[in-house]
Formats: C-alpha cells, sequence, structure tokens
C-alpha cells in the first residue's frame, strides 16, 4: 500500500485531477455568472424571500423618493456659507405652492414612472392615482404594498409587507426643514403581472447561485483534499527516502514569483476578457476556452512551485535554494564573526594581563604603579612640583606597559610553537626570543620537538623497511611457490603412485595454497599500508554486492551447515573499490565459516542510519572471545583459541585496510560470545 500511496504514477494523476479540477471549478463559476445575467433583469441579490429582495423594495419606494426630489428641486435648492441647504423662498409663497403642484402632477401623469406599481398620492388637497382607487385602502389589497403618512404635525404612520430600507421615512422628515404643515399620504403596490414575472427571475436566478455555489465548493474541496495529498508525498518516494526533482535546483525567489505572477496574470487576464466581453469585444465561447486554459497553466505553474518548495523544505535544502535566506544567513555569520572576534579580543586582553601579572612582570608592573601611585600621593599634582612627578608617573607606567608587551609577544611565540608540536609539526623550531626565562622555555620545547621528529622519522623508516621486507620477501616467494603448486599438479596425475605417496602429495598440495594465499596476503596489505595500491572508486550497490560474495562461496556455506540470514534493501548505494570490497566481504565470510558455532545462525545486514550505510555481519564464535578488538584487525593476529583453525591472521586487517582506502571504517565489536564486524559507508548522493 505504502508503494502505491508514494509512487510517481499516482502523485502525477493527483496533479493532473488537481489541475482539472481547478479547471472545472472556474468554468462552473463562469458559466454560471453567464446564466445570471442572461435573464431579462438583475433581481436576486442574496435574499431569503423574493418579498425583501432590493428590486420589490425599489419598486415600492418610487413615490416617496419623486416626491422628495420635487420638493428638493422646488424648495430647497440653495446652499448657505456651510453648504447647507437652505429653503430659496418663502414656503407659504402661493408662487411655490402652484409649481409644486404643477411638477407633481407632471410626475404623476407619466406613465413611465409607475408602469410596474399601482398608487395612491395624497398632498393636502390633491390626489393622485393611476388605477381609479379611491383612497390609500383600496392599494393595499395587493400582494406586495407600502403605506406611509405624514400628517401636519408631523406624525407618522408606516405599514409594509417587506422590510423597506427606513432611510426613505428620513427623506420625507427632511421636508420638515421647509415644509412642516402639508399632509403627505403614499400607498402602492406592484402589479400582480409583475410580481409573477419577477419572482420566476428571482427564483431562477436564486438556484443558479446556490447550483454554482454549491458545484464550486465541491471542486474546491476535491483540489484541497487533492492539494493536502501531494504536500504529504511529494519529496518521497515508494521506499520511504526523501528526494529531490531537478525543478527544486531552482532558487526558491524564482519559484515564489512564478506562483506570484502566475496568480495576478490569470486575475488580470479574467478581468481583461471579462470587460471585453461587457463591452462586446470578446465572443462568449471563446471566454471558456480562454479562461479554460489560463486556469490550467496557473494552477499547473502554481502547483510545480509549491511542490517544490515543500520538497525542499522536506529535504533540508531551503537554505541552499533560497538566496534571501543565504544572504540573511551570511549577514548573521558575519555578525557572529565580529562578536566571536570582539570576544577574542577581550578575551586575548584580560588574559594576558592575568598572565602578564605573575612571576617577575607581574612584579615589574606592580613595583611600577605602586610607584607611581606613591609619588603621586605624596607630592600631589597640585603642588608646584607636581606636574613633573605627575609627567614621571606617566613615562613610568608607559615603560612598563612596553614591558608587559614585549613579554606578551614571545609568550605567543611559544604558545605557537607547542600548538604547531601538538598538531604533528614536529620539523617547527620557535624563533630566538629576547626575555632570557622565555628563551630558556622556547629552546626546551624545541628540543622536545627535535627528539619527536628524530624518534617518528625512525619510526617510519622502520616501518617503511618492514614494509619493503615483507614486499620482497612475499614477491620472491611467487615463483618457488607456484614451481611447488605445478610439480604437486603433476605428481598427483601419476597413475601409479603409491597410496602413501598420493597422501604426501595432497599434503603438500594443500600447504602449498596456503603458502601462495598468505604471501599473496602478505603482498596486498604491504601495497596498502605502503600507499601503492591503486583505488578506483565506483558507485556500487550494497545488497548486489553481498549477493556477490555470498554466491561465490556458496558451496563452502552449503558444506558448513550454517544458514545465512540476509537483510540487503535494494538501491542502498555506496561509493567504493568494487573489487577492493569484493575481497573485503569474501574475508569476511571466510572469517564466519571459520570461526563460527556449529548450527547457529549467521546474520548479515545492511541499513541506511543517518545518511551513512552500514552493514553489519554477526555470527556466535566457537571459541572464547578473549581477545582485545583493537589489536584483532593488526597483521598476523588472531585469537588464541582459535589457533587450530587454518588462518594467517591477515584476513580482518586486510578488510579494515581496504575498507579505509575506500573512505569507509571497520569496527569489532563482541559481544559475549556475539562477533560483529561493522562495516559504514556514506551514502552515494
Amino acid at each position: 500500500m505504502r508503494k502505491i500511496v508514494y509512487s510517481g504514477a499516482l502523485k502525477f494523476v493527483a496533479v493532473l485531477l488537481f489541475i482539472a479540477t481547478v479547471v472545472s471549478g472556474v468554468l462552473v463559476a463562469t458559466n454560471g455568472v453567464f446564466n445570471f445575467f442572461d435573464q431579462e433583469a438583475d433581481i436576486y441579490a442574496g435574499e431569503k424571500d423574493f418579498s425583501d429582495s432590493w428590486y420589490i423594495s425599489s419598486l415600492l419606494g418610487t413615490p416617496e423618493s419623486l416626491i422628495y426630489n420635487v420638493y428638493h428641486d422646488v424648495f430647497y435648492d440653495e446652499y448657505d456659507e456651510m453648504g447647507y441647504h437652505v429653503p430659496k423662498g418663502d414656503i407659504d409663497s402661493e408662487e411655490l405652492r402652484l409649481e409644486f403642484e404643477q411638477r407633481l402632477t407632471e410626475i404623476f401623469g407619466e406613465p413611465n414612472n409607475f408602469e410596474k406599481i399601482n398608487y395612491y398620492v395624497q398632498w393636502n388637497d390633491f390626489e393622485f392615482t393611476n388605477c381609479g382607487a379611491e383612497n390609500a385602502d383600496d392599494i393595499m389589497q395587493g400582494e406586495y404594498y407600502s403605506f406611509l403618512k405624514r400628517d401636519s404635525a408631523g406624525q407618522f404612520e408606516r405599514y409594509a409587507t417587506n422590510e423597506i430600507d427606513m432611510g426613505r421615512i428620513k427623506l420625507l422628515e427632511d421636508i420638515d426643514r421647509f415644509d412642516n404643515s402639508s399632509t403627505i399620504v403614499i400607498s402602492c403596490s406592484v402589479k400582480e403581472e409583475v410580481v409573477k414575472e419577477y419572482k420566476a427571475i428571482w427564483e431562477k436566478q436564486e438556484a443558479i447561485v446556490f447550483d454554482t455555489i454549491t458545484k464550486t465548493v465541491v471542486c474546491a474541496i476535491v483540489a484541497l483534499l487533492l492539494f493536502i495529498y501531494l504536500l504529504c508525498v511529494c519529496g518521497k518516494n515508494k521506499d520511504g527516502e526523501y528526494k529531490n526533482m531537478w525543478l527544486d535546483n531552482i532558487w526558491i525567489e524564482v519559484h515564489l514569483a512564478a506562483i506570484a505572477g502566475a496568480t495576478l496574470g490569470a486575475i488580470a487576464l479574467a478581468i481583461f476578457v471579462a470587460e471585453e466581453y461587457m463591452y462586446g469585444n470578446f465572443p462568449q465561447n471563446l471566454i471558456y476556452l480562454v479562461l479554460g486554459t489560463v486556469s490550467a497553466l496557473g494552477s499547473l505553474i502554481i502547483i510545480t512551485s509549491l511542490l517544490s518548495i515543500i520538497r525542499n523544505i522536506k529535504t533540508r535544502r531551503l537554505m541552499e535554494t533560497s538566496i534571501i535566506l543565504r544572504i540573511i544567513r551570511w549577514i548573521v555569520r558575519l555578525i557572529v564573526k565580529i562578536v566571536k572576534w570582539i570576544w577574542k579580543i577581550t578575551k586575548a586582553f584580560w588574559l594576558t594581563i592575568f598572565r602578564l601579572l605573575s612571576k617577575r612582570t607581574g612584579v615589574i608592573f606592580i613595583t611600577v604603579l605602586l610607584v607611581y601611585t606613591a609619588l603621586i600621593g605624596i607630592f600631589g599634582v597640585f603642588l608646584p612640583e607636581g606636574p613633573f612627578w605627575l609627567i614621571l608617573g606617566i613615562l613610568l607606567f608607559g615603560f612598563a606597559s612596553f614591558l608587559i608587551a614585549y613579554r606578551a609577544k614571545d609568550f605567543d611565540e611559544i604558545k605557537k610553537g607547542v600548538s604547531e608540536v601538538r598538531n604533528g609539526n614536529v620539523g617547527y623550531k620557535i624563533p630566538v626570543l629576547k626575555c632570557d626565562d622565555m628563551k630558556t622555555l622556547a629552546g626546551n620545547i624545541n628540543d622536545i620537538a627535535i627528539g619527536l621528529d628524530e624518534s617518528v622519522a625512525a619510526k617510519v623508516k622502520a616501518e617503511r623497511l618492514k614494509t619493503e621486507l615483507i614486499t620482497n620477501v612475499s614477491h620472491d616467494l611467487k615463483t618457488p611457490i607456484t614451481s611447488i603448486i605445478s610439480y604437486t599438479e603433476l605428481l598427483s596425475k601419476i597413475e601409479d603412485l603409491p597410496e602413501e605417496a598420493k597422501d604426501y602429495v595432497a599434503v603438500i598440495a594443500k600447504k602449498s595454497d596456503r603458502l601462495k594465499r598468505l604471501t599473496q596476503d602478505l603482498f596486498d596489505i604491504s601495497k596498502v599500508q605502503s600507499g601503492n595500491d591503486d583505488v578506483v572508486l565506483e558507485k556500487l550497490d550494497v545488497a548486489l554486492l553481498i549477493n556477490q560474495a555470498l554466491g561465490e562461496h556458496d558451496n563452502e556455506i552449503q558444506s558448513s551447515g550454517l544458514p545465512f540470514c540476509v537483510e540487503a534493501p535494494k538501491e542502498l548505494f555506496i561509493s567504493a573499490d568494487g573489487r577492493k570490497m569484493s575481497r573485503v566481504l569474501s574475508n569476511l565470510i571466510n572469517n564466519i565459516l571459520k570461526y563460527a558455532m556449529k548450527n547457529t545462525r549467521v546474520f548479515i545486514t545492511a541499513s541506511e542510519k543517518n545518511g551513512m550505510i552500514e552493514m553489519e555481519f554477526k555470527n556466535i564464535s566457537a571459541y572464547p572471545l578473549n581477545f582485545n578488538v583493537e589489536e584483532i584487525t593488526g597483521r598476523f593476529v588472531r585469537g588464541d583459541e582459535s589457533r587450530t583453525a587454518e588462518g594467517n591472521g591477515l584476513g580482518l586487517a586486510i578488510a579494515k585496510s581496504y575498507t579505509e582506502i575506500c573512505n569507509g571504517t571497520f569496527d569489532i565489536v563482541v559481544d559475549g560470545d556475539m562477533f560483529k564486524a561493522i562495516l559504514k559507508f556514506k551514502k552515494y548522493v
């Protein structure tokens, strides 16, 4: 199941489904908008019921708005210094009243203003209606109606079948500024055929909105689930390892710019297409193609860049692939270096002071300061001779400081010389110092370094001579051993050879073969330790390497009766010399076959731990493991109880040497009767 979840094919399908879902959501929303505005009128605006719609409210509020506009035009079109409306004349003027009545008559006489409503309007003694109503009660028989009355005392009555904006009452209240004595009655209702027609439109638009929102939300949820899945599985392969793609080598800032550009570009293009469509410059059938293509490309760019950033976060490569973060890291490191440098200087200063206050330098320093303090205290700076003693004290203090700095320089040279010798540079010589006590100490240190140098040189020379001797002897032995083996093979082929002689020939063949292997092992380990062995590093499959080694010893393993339990996952790679690693594994298997307890299991495992590939060979020893694990990998070193078995004591030494020249580590661990050989290499990347 894990391999299916983290498979590349499923991730690719998830990306395609994500893009398809985003495109579907965009197209669904676009189609919903087109269907909404394809209706005869824009009626629906999110209301719970048609009676609360803005359209009904606007129809019922039309007479009120018109009456207010007439008041405003006739009585209320002048402004004071503060910018407030003021009446343009005496509101009791008969001329103004006649003008107001005329304007009302003109407005309510225009059928276009009220073709969708029935109304009854009363202004003082004047009545206006478009349906023959005798009073306001006749109008309120409709399904949707509104009644508003303001009497001459300024009292309001309000009845309506819907929640109309109360600001309309505010319109009539505003009339009190210039007309507080008129009686105004406004009653209107929406015509039945208008209600039927526009209610159907409202319901259809409501259905379109809900259907569009539902489908869009479903697409959004599916896209979100796919996105969450991709966030969880990206960067991880079917074997549970974190791996990056070539896209992850691109700077993070480039990905962020791509995400921002794709998002803003898609939005800008969508707005442009919508505006052009509204002005009739863009065909509707092309909008789906354009928006689908834009959303597909935009979502592809966004998801690709986001997944790349997430992979870098998971593999801890975010710092490596971010210019800004690297700059910040560089600034932080610079600040840390500056702080450390300041701390180092401060620390060195105080350490120098404390060191120099010891022995003769400290005596000189303290004496000078005491003399200076005594002189200043005795003579005083305010005496006629005070300036002289002050200057003298300053000079003495300066001289003492010079002596301290002088000795500090010599001390630093000695410290540097000791550090060089400690680090292995025994040929380093401390230069001649000027302080007597420091000069003696420097000479002693130089003598020690000379002795170490001579001792190391002698040891190196002895080791080189030993290596050359072994190499030469093993090389010179090859020819006679080869001859012995050849003549032994010829003797073994003689048919009439006595049985006793055949036994002797078999013993000679066995011993000569062992001698041949011994000389070859001596030659090999001498080459390694002399640094003359060539190493060709290559990419090696650990599992394949182990299986090949086991295959080469298959007959011996079968005859030994030792069950080999091998656990080596595929795709574990190291960088090493294939020929030498084969020799290492062969020597370890031979060691197990020689010294493992009969009828016990042998465990060979390979695993990855913290970026390292670890190979472990475990077996139960047939002999007590009473040897030093630090010495067992030396040349000709064998366990005391294992000397009855065939061996030359070079197998583990060669295995350790070959492992180390392949940049690996070789360790022996003993736990009771458990013998472990552990090889570690850096994972090949």
